[in-house]
Order: structure tokens, then C-alpha cells, then sequence
């Protein structure tokens, strides 16, 4: 007697459940003439003047060298001026001395994805998911990665559960904007 199968075939696939404190404290701590630069270099990052913006990150790396933060927004500064050999040693540099900072792990992941590489880029990634407390900015860098990631690797369903998570921690987000636009 042949083997009946059930009517429904069922799928295994693999799941993994995430929870994230997503939190907006404030987690590196800047001297008040730093902070003051930062007031300056930060708004022209935004505007995406890397040659303005790098001046004054270097200015403030003369007062605390050794903060990763101003290293990963010099680093992007370089980046925006087409600098991309200087930037990536700057995050090199950093996922070296510390290999839990994510925006240097992000950085080094985002490179592997310009190359093609995305065995790397996901293994850059996969130590942020046992974290389980981001700040807004480390989620906002996380989620944009890992979306970016899958949107290369196909998986739109996963896609649409990393966007997700992302709008609901923060609706009002603008960087969602771009993604929501690949989304449709």
C-alpha cells in the first residue's frame, strides 16, 4: 500500500524571534567644547557637506581622539567626498579596538554589500541581533543594514518584517521614507 502524504504540506522554515529595547538616552559623553563642534559638524553631515563636516570632526578629534563616534562621523564625512579607501581604514580601524560598535560593523557590512559580498555582509552583521538594547540611532543603522541586506539576497518577505519592526518603533522616522518608497 503506497504512502498517503497529509493534504497540506507543511513547510519548515527557519524563525527567529527578536526583541529589542530600542531606547533614546544619550550613550557617549562629549566634553561642552566638543559638544558645541558637534552642534556644527553634525548638521553638515546632514547636508552631506563631507568637506565642512570632516574640518570639524577632526577639530574635535584633537580634543577627544580616542571617542568612536567621531571617528565613524569622520569616517562618513570621507565618504561623502568620494573618500571611500580613507573612510573604510577609519572603520576598520574602529571594528578593530571594538568589535561590538556597530556603526563600524554596519559600515564594514554596507562595504561588503557594494562589493557583492554577502556571505560577509550578513556575518558582519549576525553578532547585533544577540543584543537585546539599541539606541534609536544603532536600530535606525541595524534595521537600514539588514533591509538593505535582504532586498540584495531577494527575501522580500523579510524585508517587509524588518521594515515593520522599524516603523513601529518610529513612525515618524524620515530615513523610512526611502525605504518605503522601494517597498511599493
Amino acid at each position: 500500500m503506497p504512502h498517503k502524504r497529509h493534504p497540506r504540506r507543511r513547510e519548515i522554515i527557519d524563525l527567529t524571534l527578536v526583541e529589542f529595547v530600542v531606547t533614546d538616552g544619550q550613550k557617549i559623553f562629549h566634553s561642552p567644547e566638543v559638544d558645541r563642534i558637534l552642534g556644527e559638524a553634525n548638521p553638515l553631515l546632514r547636508a552631506r557637506d563631507g568637506q565642512a563636516a570632516e574640518k570639524l570632526f577632526r577639530q574635535a578629534l584633537e580634543l577627544e581622539p580616542d571617542k568612536p563616534d567621531l571617528l565613524n562621523n569622520l569616517a562618513a564625512s570621507l565618504s561623502l567626498q568620494g573618500r571611500e579607501a580613507e573612510a573604510l581604514r577609519l572603520l576598520e580601524q574602529l571594528h578593530r579596538r571594538d568589535p561590538d560598535y556597530l556603526f563600524a560593523r554596519g559600515g564594514l557590512a554596507q562595504d561588503a554589500m557594494r562589493r557583492g559580498d554577502l556571505r560577509q555582509a550578513a556575518e558582519r552583521l549576525e553578532p547585533l541581533y544577540e543584543r537585546s538594547e539599541f539606541h534609536k540611532s544603532e536600530y535606525d543603522s541595524l534595521c537600514a543594514a539588514q533591509i538593505s541586506l535582504l532586498l540584495l539576497q531577494g527575501d522580500r518577505h523579510s524585508v517587509q518584517v524588518w521594515f515593520n519592526m522599524w516603523e513601529d518603533c518610529d513612525l515618524d522616522n524620515p530615513n523610512l521614507d526611502f525605504y518605503r518608497r522601494l517597498l511599493e
